[in-house]
């Protein structure tokens, strides 16, 4: 909604006189402004007087002055009632706020903060169910859902592109709990937010997967004790179906659904990384060496079947990032998949990733058996001809990201095949600080302005004695970047070209679009969007012409892109 003061009320109300003085009985049980959700009334941009909205107007005003002696206390979760008010940054409120917190909050008098019972509403809304007869056109995906920043700009977004379905990539809520009945009102609160009430009511079908914040624990897997009844959560949630496998005896959540005509199939596949995932760490468990999983046994076994299955294209989903290589800061023993090294080192030397070093956050690259073991079943799954297109998408970051590993030849599992994935994550979040990455999408440049886009840029680049990690307009009119480098990482003088712009052909395909503003976007390359406040993926296919269009969205615009064929 539009940030209201006392003043634009009153314009827009119609009147010349104060807004009615009402008893707290007119007051809606609950309102937003401000991006802050209210229950009780509030003296913000109102100096010092109590507000709400009400049920219904009062002598043409949707808002009234709230004569105090009549506001009741608020209750917390837990059954102690909330202080008369609750003073934060400068504001009074007779009741409860979500101001810096995901669902409203109020003082105890006990000393203290606890969030509030929400009062009985209407209704939740449900989620769309996806109609696998209908091709898909668009899919967009995010994850890291929070009640913050520019969110409401991005699902107003979202909700405008209207896709044909939509992926939820995990920490849809972030509950960190044991406390299912904790849990189930977060999953409530998240469908009562007015921003996600509006995407429900756009009816766009919807899949999803978890990551730790939803599943229960930080970085936990399958030693969460609550990982069964967490999955009826999850469940309960998304509105999944009452014959649906998982609720009927199947343990995971991974799903998946092929929609779409003969010849424009789209084979979308939701993977559960953490209902049998093992320790990455000894923190979170004892390790178990090369017996380590990521899906667990039989989730692989559908998998499997999943990948033999015909399609046109398939969307493979995860909570954690898929292809950046092993992070090389750490030492490697540490990571509980070591065991005595063995494997661990072969499956990195059979992608061919030794000298290679990614992100040292959480991904599928800390258990290197188990991620070779994926992108060999996505690349022969291309090579018997299932699939002429395989992209991973994931969340958990707080960073958009496009990448691209081109799977060396295998005797087992057929010739080279470029795999891809979109990082989408999230609304509300954004992580401005730089993350190595070796297998982001390719930067192209020309040969020295010649307009032929062939060749890669070397990133990083020294020039001028500084470091840079993406194209630059430096002493050009036009970005650019080195194509060679020597030893050191200095360019080699000759040896640069502007960097592909929006719509130039390039080796891969085309790119799709670059902001004019992507260097305030990036700490790196173009294809890292991490200063941005919320951002999600977008896929397009164009049937016609078999193009598919990878993209990063912020909140106000298509950040990056980049177009591929099938």
């Amino acid at each position: 909604m539009r940030y209201l003061t006392t003043l634009t009320l009153l314009a827009i109300s119609g009147i010349s006189h104060a807004a009615p003085e009402v008893h707290y009985d007119q007051c809606k049980s609950s309102f937003n402004y401000k991006l802050n959700t209210y229950l009780g009334t509030t003296d913000a941009d109102n100096s010092g007087q109590q507000w709400c909205y009400l049920k219904s107007p009062v002598d043409g005003s949707s808002w009234g002055i709230v004569r105090e002696e009549t506001i009741p206390l608020q209750q917390t979760r837990g059954g102690e009632n909330c202080n008369a008010v609750t003073e934060y940054q400068g504001e009074k409120i007779h009741g409860c706020t979500s101001k810096n917190h995901t669902s409203p909050w109020c003082y105890k008098p006990s000393g203290g903060w606890d969030e509030c019972k929400l009062p009985a509403g209407e209704p939740l809304l449900a989620h769309s169910q996806l109609n696998t007869s209908k091709r898909l056109d668009t899919i967009s995906a995010g994850s890291c859902f929070k009640v913050k920043g520019d969110m409401p700009a991005a699902m107003s977004r979202v909700i405008a592109q209207q896709p044909d379905l939509f992926l939820w990539l995990g920490d849809n809520i972030y509950a960190d709990t044991t406390d299912m009945a904790l849990m189930a009102q977060k999953y409530d609160d998240k469908k009562q937010n007015a921003d996600y009430k509006r995407f429900l009511e756009a009816d766009i079908p919807v899949m999803a997967t978890w990551d730790d914040h939803d599943f229960g624990a930080n970085n936990d897997g399958k030693h969460y004790p609550k990982r069964a009844q967490s999955q009826q959560a999850f469940l309960r949630h998304y509105d999944v179906p009452a014959d649906d496998p998982r609720f009927n005896g199947q343990q995971g959540i991974y799903s998946a659904k092929i929609a779409g005509p003969v010849n424009e199939t789209t084979h979308v596949i939701m993977l559960d990384a953490r209902y049998f995932r093992s320790p990455t760490f000894s923190s979170y468990g004892q390790c178990e060496g090369e017996n380590s999983t990521i899906l667990g046994q039989q989730q692989w076994s559908w998998l499997q079947a999943e990948l033999n299955k015909k399609s046109e294209i398939k969307i493979i989903a995860s909570g954690i990032q898929v292809l950046p290589p092993l992070n090389r800061e750490r030492n490697k023993s540490s990571y509980c998949a070591y065991g005595d090294g063995k494997q661990f080192d072969q499956a990195i030397s059979n992608l061919q990733e030794q000298d290679m070093s990614g992100t040292n956050y959480e991904s599928w690259a800390e258990m290197p058996q188990q991620r070779e073991k994926l992108l060999r079943m996505a690349q022969k799954s291309m090579n018997d001809g299932n699939a002429k297109a395989i992209i991973f998408v994931s969340g958990d970051q707080h960073w958009g990201e496009l990448l691209q590993k081109n799977m060396p030849a295998s005797t087992e599992h057929g010739g080279e095949v470029a795999l891809y994935e979109v990082t989408a994550s999230g609304f509300g979040q954004n992580w401005p600080y730089h993350i190595p990455n070796p297998l982001r999408l390719p930067v192209y440049a020309d040969t020295a302005g010649n307009g032929n886009f062939n060749n890669q840029c070397k990133l990083p680049f020294k020039y001028g004695g500084i470091e840079y990690k993406g194209c630059i307009t430096l002493d050009n009119t036009k970005p650019w970047c080195y194509t060679e480098l020597d030893s050191s990482g200095k360019g080699i003088e000759g040896k640069w070209g502007n960097c592909a712009p929006t719509g130039a052909t390039i080796p891969t395909g085309k790119v799709g679009v670059v902001s004019a503003d992507i260097a305030a976007l990036t700490t790196g390359d173009r294809h890292l969007v991490n200063k941005s406040g919320s951002n999600y993926g977008k896929i397009d296919i164009d049937w016609q012409k078999r193009a598919i269009k990878m993209a990063i969205e912020t909140a106000s615009e298509e950040a990056v892109s980049t177009v591929i064929n099938f």
